[in-house]
This record gives structure tokens, sequence and C-alpha cells, in this order.
């Protein structure tokens, strides 16, 4: 392959990949949120957003209990919260996380 031809595949492709989007759903609880989990990350100014369960051998939070709050965000725009799950989700349906090793079995 050509040095003009690799150029030209790189740039269509940064194009395309850029156009795709990722759009997460927002949500207040769990919910707003079908067949998945209303998940608050743990960085400042975090959106909750809709997220898959933790699966098989995925890490998990033992007892992690949910949050009821009320979020604020720099432009003073306010958003309340109820028992929505912090940085990670609980482990699918039929499975359990292990106590000793934080994972979902």
């Amino acid at each position: 392959m050509s040095i003009m031809s690799g150029t030209l595949l790189l740039v269509i492709s940064v194009v395309v990949l850029s156009s795709i989007t990722v759009s997460a759903k927002e949500c207040s609880t769990n919910s707003d949120c079908e067949k998945s989990c209303c998940l608050l990350g743990p960085s400042r100014y975090a959106v909750p957003t809709c997220m898959p369960f933790q699966q098989k051998g995925e890490q998990c939070r033992v007892n992690a209990d949910t949050i009821t709050t009320k979020l604020t965000y720099p432009d003073d725009s306010e958003k309340t919260v109820n028992d929505v799950h912090y940085i990670l989700c609980p482990c699918a349906d039929g499975l359990s996380c292990d106590p000793k090793r934080g994972v979902c079995n």
C-alpha cells in the first residue's frame, strides 16, 4: 500500500468513526433503565446513565448501597436521583458478588 492510499484510508476512517455517536441514556432512577441499572460515576459532575449489569467474572461491590441525593452542576442545574448505583452496577440476575474476591459469580 502506498503512503498516499494509506493516508487516504486513515482520513476516511477518522471521518467515519467520528460520525458514529454512542449515546448513553441519562437516568434518575433504575426504573428509567430497561435491562440495565442507573449508574452514577465517580467523577465530579458525573451524569447518571443507564449501564449494563456486571457479568460473570467482572468486578463488583459487595453489599453496595444505592444513593438518593440531589446533584448540582457548574451551570447551576440540579438533578435529583433516587436509589441509583455508584461506580459499578450490581451483578446480573442469577449472579452474586463474591464477598472475598469482589467478583460476580
